[in-house]
């Protein structure tokens, strides 16, 4: 089996599958709605706990898929959709900085 990776042509569909991305997503999915169930039945105390996890999942997960792509783009040699992914997270990572400062 050749696992060697080369860069894709123009117009050429990528290679690389991403067998563990939908398992990966699915359980991030499931657990913030467990999580975030939980922290309705729970007393006070354990659910803003178990709230402010559920709501931590829900916002990494996109931005970990995003991450995720840039280490595929940089293998493939993609380097447009690597800056265009780099520069969504560094923008996203500039919101949280100027959140976190107020």
């Amino acid at each position: 089996m050749n696992t060697e990776r080369r860069p894709i042509p123009p117009g050429r569909v990528s290679t690389i599958r991403g067998h563990w991305q939908r398992p990966a997503l699915t359980a991030a999915t499931l657990g913030a709605l467990v999580l975030a169930f939980a922290g309705l039945v729970l007393p006070r105390d354990v659910a803003d706990a178990l709230q402010r996890a559920a709501l931590t999942v829900v916002i990494a997960t996109p931005l970990l898929r995003i991450v995720w792509l840039c280490v595929r783009w940089t293998n493939e040699r993609d380097w447009r959709f690597l800056a265009a992914g780099l520069a969504l997270v560094a923008v996203v990572g500039a919101g949280a900085v100027a959140a976190m400062g107020r």
